[in-house]
């Protein structure tokens, strides 16, 4: 009777309330595929055709203006971390051959 028709009752609306969360989850994956991809996709392609342009070749392969001191700075910065370590190994090299001990 009564029992079974609120058994029903509350099982069709368990049902219904997964389909529409079902629903739910599916708007937001359906919105990223068919909008978020595809425009992806076009602009990728623009990109693209705009990469391979070749009278930008030179601008695009031209180095920034900062990057020959940075590499002027990186060179020092080699030599000092070489001269660094030189001067640990002679340290390291005279310990071993005097005995010494440190620290």
């Amino acid at each position: 009777g009564s029992r079974e028709l609120n058994i029903i009752k509350n099982l069709i609306c368990s049902y219904f309330d997964i389909c529409r969360k079902n629903i739910m989850d599916s708007v937001p994956k359906a919105i990223m595929y068919f909008l978020v991809n595809t425009a992806k996709d076009v602009m990728q392609k623009e990109l693209i055709s705009q990469l391979y342009n070749e009278d930008k070749f030179a601008d695009l392969l031209t180095e920034a203006h900062d990057i020959p001191a940075r590499r002027q700075r990186c060179r020092e910065h080699l030599k000092a971390l070489k001269n660094a370590f030189s001067l640990i190994n002679q340290m390291r090299d005279n310990q071993m051959t005097s005995g010494a001990t440190f620290g």
